[in-house]
């Protein structure tokens, strides 16, 4: 019996029929109205490598050293550690929300790492860049291609491929994800990047750091295969792509016994905040979001663990789709 005293079944019965809400809920929340259009700016984003803003039974053992394919990719190894709780207060939020981000980077690491170890792709660790309060960082990732001061309360997060900064050991790393920690706090304080939500926790943050991690992914396997960006992931398939990663690393949590209803409640809050009002505007749309998130979190039909070659085949065509 596991700690929730249910069995393995019912427990992914309970989580595919808390996925199907999410989608749902997050079809009925689409709009196009001009309060939704204003927030298509807001939210997650990420960049190309060049330093321009973008805002299952059928994996097994690779058949060649450094292979990824369809029929024959490693799956995502579960951690041992568990999923660190936030224990996020107002009186505490200075020093609990950099301890929790830093803890999400930890636990990240060790799940990607661990399947990058199985390829022999090397470490997919990135730098981390958390913006304490009263401080900035220097960044190269902007539209004018010149260096600018993000503060700690920008209502973003952002991975930028051209930017050095420490990774978990400490050693420089280029490619860094950006989160900026007064932007966090407040999300336990009802506000996400700007907007008010509802239903918040460590859950809307986990999945915000997800999905910047999961550009990183993408940055680290074009990297190490010497992808051209001209065969990287085009369109709301770049954005999409770093759902269904995070949608993965969501499904290790699951398997932890640490994913809650609730917790996909939290994402499904978060949906309509960072979804595009409309289509192919760069992100995706809430209910494209919801899918990529569903399916890297239960597999295209909603029957197993997600896998990372349920997500690269589906958002990375242009490599991995046959």
């Amino acid at each position: 019996m596991n700690p929730a005293g249910r069995t393995p079944i019912t427990r992914w019965l309970v989580v595919v029929v808390a996925v199907v809400s999410m989608a749902l809920m997050a079809g009925c929340s689409g709009s196009t109205s001009d309060d939704n259009a204003d927030r298509s700016s807001t939210g997650t984003a990420s960049s190309t490598r060049s330093g321009q803003p973008s805002g299952s039974s059928t994996t097994s053992t690779p058949t060649d050293p450094g292979t990824c394919t369809v029929t024959a990719c490693p799956k995502l190894p579960t951690p041992s550690a568990e999923v660190m709780k936030s224990g996020v207060t107002d009186s505490n939020a200075d020093t609990a929300v950099p301890a929790y981000l830093t803890g999400l980077f930890n636990d990240l690491d060790q799940t990607w790492g661990g399947w990058f170890g199985e390829l022999d792709w090397g470490s997919p660790d990135p730098g981390r860049k958390l913006i304490e309060p009263g401080t900035t960082f220097r960044t190269e990732c902007i539209d004018d291609e010149s260096e600018a001061q993000i503060p700690s309360n920008l209502a973003n997060a952002f991975f930028c491929p051209v930017d050095v900064a420490p990774n978990g050991s400490g050693q420089p790393a280029k490619g860094t994800v950006v989160l900026p920690v007064q932007t966090f706090q407040k999300i336990w304080q009802g506000n996400v990047f700007g907007v008010p939500s509802p239903f918040v926790g460590d859950f809307t943050a986990a999945i915000v750091v997800a999905h910047e991690y999961g550009h990183n992914i993408v940055y680290r396997i074009a990297d190490v295969l010497d992808i051209p960006e001209s065969q990287e992931p085009r369109g709301n398939n770049s954005e999409l792509i770093a759902d269904c990663l995070a949608g993965n690393w969501a499904a290790t949590v699951f398997q932890r016994d640490a994913l809650s209803p609730k917790d996909i409640l939290q994402v499904a809050a978060l949906l309509p905040i960072i979804g595009d009002p409309g289509p192919n505007q760069g992100h995706g749309t809430i209910t494209e979001r919801a899918r990529a998130l569903t399916v890297g979190l239960t597999g295209p039909q909603l029957n197993r663990q997600g896998q990372p070659v349920d997500c690269l085949s589906r958002y990375w065509p242009e490599k991995f789709g046959s």
